[in-house]
């Protein structure tokens, strides 16, 4: 089971209730993993891959409208996750076949996870928190 604990949390309700989303898909597919159901595995990791990228799209909004000086730093880190969540869209396709593919498939979750979150996303906490205490935490996306 994954879990955000409330150090790692972005205390900006928009983007913390994102990565809590985030969370229950990956806790969802570990789950049918765990319990030998990897069709309905299969059929989360799209939801997994659809969902990240609209978070992707809400949180790079909200550091724009905030005037953070890295955004763009931010949007070539997402970028470089594309081929993760391919990759993790190839591994779905053969979860029903292969052991091998669901233990993968469960680690390049987790790494996903902690490779935005923790070590991106903590970056601009502090930023992003000072600015929407002034009003500017919703986006129109």
């Amino acid at each position: 089971m994954v879990e955000i604990t409330r150090s790692f949390e972005i205390e900006v309700e928009l983007i913390d209730n994102d990565h809590r989303r985030l969370v229950e898909i990956i806790n969802e597919i570990t789950q049918a993993i765990d319990d030998d159901q990897p069709e309905e595995c299969a059929r989360l990791v799209p939801d997994f891959v659809a969902f990240t990228k609209r978070h992707f799209a809400r949180e790079e909004a909200l550091l724009e409208k905030n005037g953070y000086p890295q955004v763009d730093k931010h949007r070539r880190h997402h970028a470089s996750l594309d081929d993760k969540m391919k990759t993790m869209e190839a591994l779905a396709l053969n979860v029903v076949d292969s052991p091998a593919a669901r233990d993968t498939l469960r680690k390049e979750l987790v790494f996903f996870l902690m490779d935005d979150v923790i070590n991106e996303d903590m970056d601009f906490k502090n930023f992003l928190v000072n600015a929407t205490s002034k009003g500017n935490e919703t986006t129109d996306e």
